[in-house]
């Protein structure tokens, strides 16, 4: 049977079926858009190609799909429809996200995955798992922009960011920290004052030290950097005298380094503390829904667990390469009110 024949008796389907999602009206309305319908045993079974030309046959195709549900979430539509979900992730920031044995590693990548087979679980489908690396300075943009689905990598919640995108609940919590050479002399963070120090475009780190420079009038001189790598590798060199981040990259940094007792931090880390969540579009609603979730069963039962001791509380690529990073008391009233 051709294609033709096949898009006559679709369209007779259309005109006649009886659903609450009218398709029917659907089909009359969008004409502008190929749809080839295999219909089997009184159409319950379908297999569709469909190229989209309109939203509304975007919406349609969604529906047959998934008939019994409707999405007001485009971004749940478009995964569902390609079968593909796009997760961005950013290098060295480790044990968050960095990449290892040639594939992105991490904490937050791996609770991106357990979202990923969530989601597959409540569909009763199979999704293709696209990976993009991005630089940090550019993330959240990259969402906003809908090039990814989910930001899996250091994503500190702000008043801020949260004009552009959707936070999940937290799922780690951390302060600023810096690295800087012993020779710097600098113990705290009020003995930056009169120092170069790197931080990272746009990042939270940016807009403290601005506060400080501001509240406690220190003369903290800001290089922007594009990436962790660059504002480490400037260090390194002797470019900058610290460099300011998380504390939690700072000292999955430090576990790597063959000299690092020739660098100093902060021993608690400074500043006001910051929430990790994933990141999804502000459109994006019930992927939100089933991120949190996610995250909720994870605090609920030992998986949490097992992906801390795994990523902050272990040896990453060699006995040496230890970050020891208890779990904060944060992390461990969120466990117990999850749990309860």
């Amino acid at each position: 049977m051709s294609i033709n024949t096949y898009y006559s008796k679709t369209l007779l389907v259309g005109s006649q079926h009886k659903s609450p999602y009218n398709t029917g009206g659907l089909f009359n309305l969008h004409n502008n858009f190929a749809l080839a319908c295999i219909i089997f045993e009184e159409y319950r079974l379908f297999s569709c190609l469909t190229h989209c030309k309109s939203t509304g046959a975007f919406l349609l195709t969604t529906m047959m799909l998934f008939p019994g549900k409707t999405f007001a979430d485009p971004i749940l539509n478009k995964i569902l429809s390609t079968h593909s979900i796009t997760l961005a992730w950013v290098d060295n920031t480790r044990p968050i996200s960095w990449q290892f044995n040639n594939k992105p590693s991490g904490m937050a990548i791996d609770i991106c995955l357990d979202v990923v087979q969530s989601i597959e679980k409540r569909y009763n489908t199979k999704l293709k798992v696209k990976w993009m690396k991005i630089p940090a300075a550019a993330r959240f943009e990259v969402i906003s922009d809908n090039h990814a689905d989910i930001l899996c990598a250091v994503a500190a919640n702000s008043v801020q960011r949260n004009k552009i995108v959707n936070f999940s609940i937290p799922w780690f919590y951390t302060k600023m920290n810096f690295l800087a050479k012993k020779p710097a002399q600098i113990m705290n963070e009020e003995l930056l004052s009169g120092h170069n120090v790197g931080v990272i475009s746009g990042g939270t780190s940016a807009l403290e030290l601005a506060k400080m420079n501001e509240i406690y009038n220190y003369s903290i001189s800001v290089r922007l950097v594009r990436d962790f790598n660059e504002g480490f590798g400037l260090l390194a060199d002797g470019h900058i005298s610290a460099f300011i981040t998380d504390d939690v990259i700072i000292r999955g940094k430090l576990a790597e380094m063959p000299n690092k007792e020739d660098y100093r931090v902060s021993q608690e880390g400074f500043g006001t503390t910051l929430e990790y969540g994933l990141v999804v579009a502000k459109n994006a609603d019930e992927m939100e829904e089933i991120i949190n979730s996610k995250i909720k069963s994870l605090f609920a039962s030992k998986r949490f667990d097992e992906l801390y001791n795994k990523w902050f509380m272990s040896p990453l690529t060699s006995p040496e390469d230890n970050v020891q990073l208890p779990m904060s008391q944060h992390l461990l009233n969120d466990k117990l009110r999850y749990q309860n």
